[in-house]
C-alpha cells in the first residue's frame, strides 16, 4: 500500500469515526451522453467508424459529506454509469462504468478573509469506458493558494503523486499491440486552476482546469477541464435538492506508449466528452 493509500486510509477511518449526525449524505439521478470525437478510421481492423460517438445512457451516485472539528472538509462519491452502447469502440464493452471520488481539504494558513493557503488530497478511480479506459487511478497531495471574494472564489493549487492508466485490451490488439504495452503508471505532478461564482441564492457556477505531467521530463500525460452549473430554487423536488449539468473533457497524450509495427497509434482517439444532467437528493439516516 503507498503513502497516499495509508493517507486516505486513515482519513477515511476518522471520518467513520465520527457520529453518521455529523455527515450529510446525498443521492443522484440523471442521464449522459458520452461523447468521443475526432475519431479516426486508420485500419478497418479495429471495425470502428471515423467521425463522433455518442452514448446515452442513465447514471447515479452517492456522495458523503463532513467537515471535521478542525475544518477539514471531506467528500467521498461512488458513482455507476449505465451506458446504451450502440457505436462499439470497444468491442467486448460491458455496457457499465465506474467513477470513484475521494477529495480532502483543510487550511494551512488564513490571512484574512480573501487569502487563504490550503492542502488537499484529491483521488480518483474510473474504469471500464466506453472510450477504452479500463483503468485510471490519480493519486495526488498539494497545496495551493484561494482567493475569495463575496461570491467569487479562485484557486491554483500545485499536486504530487501517482498517475495510472490502462487500455482496454480489445481494440489494441486489432492495432498491433500486445497486453504488456497497454498500461503505463508513473510519478507525476498536477497543476490545478479554478473558479467559481454564485450568481445569487439559485445559480452557482464553477470551472477547473487540470494538467497531469509527467516528474521525469515533464511529458503531458492528460488535460481535463470540468464545467458544473447548479440550480436550487422553487422546482427542486426536495428540500435542499439540486439539478446539475456538468460537462468534463478530458485530452489523454497517448504518445508515450510504444507505437507497434503497423504504426497505428494505441486508439483512434484521444478524448472523451462525458456530458451529466441530475438531480442530487440529500439522503436522511
Amino acid at each position: 500500500m503507498n503513502t497516499l493509500s495509508k493517507l486516505s486510509t486513515f482519513l477515511i477511518s476518522s471520518l467513520f469515526c465520527s457520529s453518521l449526525s455529523a455527515m450529510s449524505f446525498e443521492a443522484s439521478f440523471g442521464v449522459h451522453d458520452f461523447v468521443v470525437s475526432d475519431i479516426k478510421d486508420d485500419t478497418p481492423l479495429d471495425g470502428i467508424s471515423s467521425g463522433t460517438s455518442h452514448t446515452l445512457g442513465l447514471n447515479t451516485a452517492i456522495y458523503v459529506r463532513h467537515t471535521t472539528n478542525s475544518g477539514i472538509n471531506i467528500l467521498a462519491k461512488a458513482e455507476v454509469f449505465l451506458d446504451n452502447d450502440q457505436d462499439h469502440l470497444d468491442p467486448d464493452h460491458m455496457p457499465i462504468w465506474f467513477d470513484f471520488l475521494i477529495d480532502i481539504d483543510g487550511n494551512i494558513h488564513k490571512i484574512n478573509d480573501k487569502h487563504t493557503f490550503k492542502w488537499y488530497v484529491l483521488m480518483d478511480n474510473k474504469q471500464n469506458t466506453v472510450s477504452c479506459i479500463e483503468r485510471e487511478v490519480r493519486q495526488h497531495i498539494g497545496i495551493g493558494y484561494e482567493y475569495t471574494k463575496d461570491s467569487f472564489s479562485l484557486d491554483i493549487n500545485g499536486y504530487a503523486g501517482f498517475y495510472y492508466i490502462e487500455i482496454d485490451d480489445d481494440t489494441p490488439v486489432a492495432r498491433g499491440y500486445n497486453r504488456q504495452q497497454m498500461d503505463d503508471g508513473e510519478a507525476s505532478n498536477m497543476i490545478e486552476l479554478s473558479a467559481s461564482y454564485s450568481f445569487n441564492k439559485h445559480w452557482f457556477l464553477s470551472l477547473d482546469a487540470r494538467r497531469y505531467n509527467a516528474n521525469t521530463g515533464m511529458e503531458r500525460l492528460e488535460d481535463n477541464y470540468e464545467l458544473n452549473l447548479k440550480y436550487s430554487g422553487s422546482y427542486r423536488l426536495t428540500d435542499d435538492s439540486t439539478l446539475n449539468l456538468k460537462i468534463k473533457h478530458i485530452k489523454y497524450d497517448f504518445d508515450r506508449f510504444n507505437i507497434s509495427s503497423s504504426g497505428l497509434p494505441i486508439l483512434p482517439f484521444d478524448n472523451d466528452t462525458l456530458i451529466q444532467a441530475y438531480v442530487t437528493i440529500p439522503v436522511k439516516f
